[in-house]
């Protein structure tokens, strides 16, 4: 921090000097009798002049300019208004009552100041002993504090602030969107074409309860020139609960900027501010003339090189990228992020470069988090969108990639107020078509992209449930798809608890499907995501259900001819059962227990065995002396990302799984809660009546570490006959 005195700044002001005396002006208001009109001592400077002396400081790796030995005073007309509570202990002025070029900012320590510093109200602001710095990134003066800058003291109020008897009608600058700049800062600003943006009609000003500090609240543009700006209402003033208006019109309002000095708001001094009672206008995307400097395949490589966590700083050359949003949250099934492909098919991407060059663009794609909710409004499904990567950052996170807001070492969500600032949306809205592809042909390159599967289906045993309206859906609703062309390839329908959709049942039928393929919330095991029902096309009636032993003969009643209970049980090989991996790997069942209660256990998880195929085979039994036999059984899923359990019967196995003929039982394996633990349920009775001579039931599990990783609990195993 650096002090200056009046010799060193002579040179920079003299332009700007303006002397204390009579001025003749028709325009001027009749002066204030009640208060004298203040004797200014030294020599007035513009505002403009201490916005350039914080400038060659700050050129200088100083913060502040501290004003001493100057002599000097500022002047400006009031345009803010804290009797409605949404200023705080400031004044802002600008140079002009009209027409003005510059303003700033007076911190003091004092409220209200409204009966004193009305607006239109001129006032001089002594500057020696004070110093002009930045405070939220707009241009203030304050006292003096190491590098920062304080408030004025109450008690110095009448030292430092004089108050001119003039008061004018301040005329604010109208001005459009695009043609706001840094000069307008700090001034009384109009937009003469404006309305809260359709997604947010219905809030109030700044009463909801995500509301902190301040209300963010989205204007957009209805002049021709389009664009966005954060509107800001303090969680203080008077009128925060009102709702907002819904319609277009003018706004009046004070030009800062937010918090983080990172873009521009506006702010108004009281609901009448806002003249919203004309017809809402239909926004028109223009061409932002945005070109991008990087493809995603650079992005990755970026990841690659730094060996994880990517910050984009804001002195880097500009990093921009182009893609496509794939995803929709007007269903509620995607919830503050954006999906984005750089491809509008299921082909490598082709675009230009800002420098013209046209580098190889592999299909990519990236999920965009940001504390904006409704986005489908202004990113539809196939909106070219362009994202400023200066100020964020890009990582893996739950397994695909994904870009935020950098929080030291770590990624958030770009805060609402700044996320038109990084995304922006084209003109263009294409129709994307999907990358046909078969469930077992995915790859890490598909993550974040739209595809399609053919021919697939719901698991038998999940029909009749709903997509994600079950009790034990926690989240997200887990349902096995299952492909007719491929043996043994399934991946999960994941559908949010939130989604609109949820109580829907889940379609019977077989056929297609488009949706994001992604992983799921663990990074566990591959899920795709619809954006709403309308992605399934399932309207082949004849399912591709595999051919289950199918007894026609009556069955029910008798006694039991077999049973297991596990309480008191030995091991596997001493009872009689065998337990075999036949994958050549750890994973194998293994008896447990809980409050008492004995039963048959197995889960992949954290087994690292990538292939966890395992037989649970029960001893023979003899199903010549009995008719009308049925077999039943407890199974508790747990940890559910998949059914992967199916029971057979064998009359022919003879110790080895893999040489024995089996026969696939129709049993409901029950699904459980994918994050906790489920109850027991009982399956079947299952009609084994026309097996004959000596049957074994086995029970499959085809697990894989760590997509096919649910954990079950196998109890109370009978076979009844008459």
């Amino acid at each position: 921090m650096k002090t200056l005195k009046i010799n060193q700044i002579l040179l920079l002001i003299i332009g700007l000097v303006v002397f204390n005396g009579c001025v003749e002006d028709d325009d001027f208001d009749t002066p204030n009798t009640n208060i004298v009109e203040p004797v200014i001592d030294g020599t007035i400077i513009e505002i403009e002049a201490v916005k350039a002396l914080l400038e060659q400081q700050q050129a200088a790796g100083e913060s502040i300019f501290e004003f001493e030995e100057t002599n000097s005073y500022v002047q400006g007309y009031v345009v803010s208004n804290d009797e409605g509570g949404n200023f705080f202990e400031e004044i802002v002025i600008q140079n002009n009552f009209q027409n003005a070029s510059a303003g700033l900012k007076v911190l003091i320590n004092v409220s209200p100041l409204f009966g004193r510093y009305e607006v239109g109200r001129k006032i001089y602001v002594k500057l020696d002993g004070l110093a002009v710095g930045l405070s939220n990134g707009v241009v203030a003066i304050g006292e003096p504090q190491g590098s920062d800058l304080e408030k004025i003291s109450s008690a110095q109020e009448d030292d430092f602030i004089l108050r001119s008897a003039e008061i004018q009608t301040i005329v604010p600058n109208v001005r459009t969107l695009a043609q706001i700049s840094d000069d307008d800062v700090n001034t009384l600003v109009q937009l003469s074409s404006a309305q809260i943006t359709q997604s947010q009609l219905g809030l109030s000003y700044a009463g909801e309860s995500t509301d902190e500090f301040d209300g963010d609240r989205i204007l957009e543009s209805c002049d021709a020139d389009g664009g966005f700006i954060l509107m800001q209402t303090s969680t203080f003033a008077d009128f925060k609960a009102l709702t907002l208006p819904s319609g277009a019109g003018s706004i009046t309002a004070v030009l800062s900027k937010d918090f983080f000095g990172e873009q521009f708001t506006i702010n108004i001094n009281t609901p009448e501010d806002v003249n919203f009672v004309g017809d809402r206008c239909e926004p028109s995307l223009l061409n932002p003339n945005i070109q991008p400097t990087l493809t995603f395949s650079n992005v990755v490589s970026r990841w690659e090189q730094e060996g994880g966590y990517v910050e984009f700083g804001l002195d880097e050359a500009p990093a921009i990228i182009e893609g496509y949003v794939i995803s929709s949250d007007e269903s509620g099934n995607f919830f503050e992020e954006l999906i984005i492909q750089n491809s509008t098919d299921g082909n490598d991407a082709q675009v230009t470069l800002e420098d013209g060059d046209m580098p190889p663009n592999p299909r990519l794609g990236f999920r965009v988090s940001l504390d904006r909710q409704d986005l489908y409004q202004t990113f539809p499904f196939g909106r070219k969108v362009y994202i400023r990567l200066n100020g964020l950052a890009v990582d893996v996170e739950n397994g695909t990639f994904n870009i935020g807001f950098p929080n030291v070492s770590e990624i958030v969500q770009i805060p609402d107020g700044l996320v038109d600032e990084f995304i922006i949306p084209g003109e263009v809205i294409e129709d994307i078509s999907p990358r046909m592809i078969s469930i077992l042909g995915v790859t890490e390159s598909d993550e974040n992209t739209w595809l399609q599967f053919s021919d697939v289906q719901i698991n038998r045993n999940l029909l009749g449930l709903t997509y994600s309206a079950e009790p034990a859906d926690n989240f997200d609703g887990l349902r096995t798809l299952e492909s007719c062309l491929e043996e043994t390839a399934s991946i999960e329908l994941q559908t949010s608890t939130f989604a609109d959709f949820k109580a829907l049942p889940v379609p019977q039928n077989r056929g297609d499907i488009q949706g994001v393929f992604t992983r799921d919330f663990g990074d566990d095991f591959n899920v795709i995501i619809i954006n709403s029902p309308d992605d399934i096309d399932f309207n082949n009636t004849d399912r591709c259900d595999p051919d289950f032993l199918d007894c026609t003969d009556p069955s029910g009643g008798g006694s039991a001819i077999f049973e297991e209970d596990f309480e008191g049980f030995g091991t596997y090989a001493s009872e009689g059962w065998d337990n075999i991996n036949i994958s050549g790997t750890d994973t194998d069942w293994f008896i447990s227990s809980f409050s008492g209660n004995f039963y048959s256990r197995i889960s992949a998880f954290n087994s690292g065995n990538a292939e966890a195929n395992v037989w649970l085979v029960t001893p023979a039994i003899n199903m010549d002396g009995t008719t009308g036999e049925e077999l039943s059984f407890d199974v508790q899923a747990s940890f559910d990302n998949g059914t992967n359990l199916s029971v057979w019967v064998s009359t022919d196995y003879a110790g080895d799984p893999t040489t024995a003929t089996w026969t696939l039982l129709d049993a409901a394996i029950p699904v459980g809660p994918a994050s906790t633990f489920g109850n027991f349920e009982t399956v079947g009775p299952i009609n084994v009546s026309c097996v004959d001579g000596d049957m074994v039931v086995g029970f499959f599990y085809e697990g894989s570490d760590s997509s096919a990783t649910t954990r079950y609990h196998v109890d109370n195993v009978v076979v009844t006959g008459n």
